[in-house]
């Protein structure tokens, strides 16, 4: 079986684009990188990333939210992008583009699926490392570290993503599966909701320090802490979440669980129940309504 191993990047349609390139370089953090020449698609890169870790397109007039475009992940080899594509349509998925050169920067070929929900799912192969240097004003992430999908189809989705090679760490009775594609607790989570698309986007920022000095920046500078600080159950990183110009629902997060199952054995998945509230600290308290539908 072919296998992802790594989140590459994540693109999203906004309804002002330049507010929100803004917003991802100078409070988020992100340094930009020259993309394709197409002034109507904007990419922005962490610290540890290939070329981009972020993509930001304009969407169409009268939009009011940003909105999921496509997910991508890298797989190791040219011959493993053929095979993903096969797995992926046996897991379920339908192909959006068949394996080819890559048709964005960073990379040497792709293909792109549609996943049970209709999300597209990039798969790559020979990452261009950029060279351009980066130095954040405040906090930099590390790296994208998860992206949270909504569905009302959870079975199914864990069935797809599991064909791309993402094993299931844990589950939670408010309908939650995490899903790791290497040492990271997860890469993926899928969550019940009658929607679709993204639920929110996460990255590494390392420490906990930075985590609390992002929190006092970015709220002096007026984006507030819509959730957190806290420590989650699964996966146990410690988190803070906001929300961009756009309404994405945005992490920064810090300590997440490392699996290594080369020395430990496989991870047994575990059961999170009706007790845990998302907060194993009990500071953060619920998150915001719209924050879970």
């Amino acid at each position: 079986m072919a296998t992802v191993h790594t989140l590459s990047n994540i693109a999203l349609a906004v309804p002002d684009l330049d507010e929100a390139e803004d917003f991802y370089r100078d409070r988020w953090g992100m340094a930009p990188v020259n993309g394709d020449g197409d002034e109507s698609r904007r990419y922005l890169r962490t610290l540890t990333s290939a070329h981009h870790g972020l993509s930001l397109e304009q969407a169409p007039e009268g939009a009011e939210r940003g909105e999921l475009v496509h997910v991508s992940f890298d797989v190791a080899s040219r011959a493993d992008l053929d095979a993903a594509v096969a797995e992926a349509l046996a897991g379920g998925g339908t192909v959006e583009r068949e394996p080819g050169p890559a048709v964005g920067p960073g990379h040497e070929a792709s293909a792109a699926v549609r996943d049970p929900d209709g999300n597209v799912v990039q798969l790559l192969y020979g990452a261009r490392v950029s060279e351009e240097s980066h130095r954040a004003r405040i906090v930099a992430p590390r790296k994208l570290g998860h992206v949270v999908l909504n569905t009302p189809q959870r079975a199914a989705m864990e069935r797809f993503y599991a064909r791309l090679g993402l094993k299931v760490s844990d589950r939670t009775a408010r309908g939650m599966s995490f899903m790791r594609c290497n040492r990271d607790h997860h890469s993926l989570a899928v969550v019940d909701s009658p929607r679709t698309g993204v639920q929110h986007v996460a990255f590494d920022v390392v420490e906990m320090d930075n985590v609390m000095v992002a929190l006092g920046a970015l709220t002096r500078e007026g984006t507030a802490c819509v959730w957190g600080p806290g420590r989650h159950g699964p996966g146990h990183n410690i988190f803070t979440y906001y929300a961009d110009p756009a309404g994405v629902f945005i992490e920064y997060y810090a300590e997440l669980e490392q699996v290594d199952e080369e020395l430990e054995g496989p991870l047994e998945e575990k059961f999170w129940g009706d007790e845990w509230k998302g907060d194993v600290w009990g500071f953060a308290g619920p998150p915001p309504a719209n924050f879970t539908r």
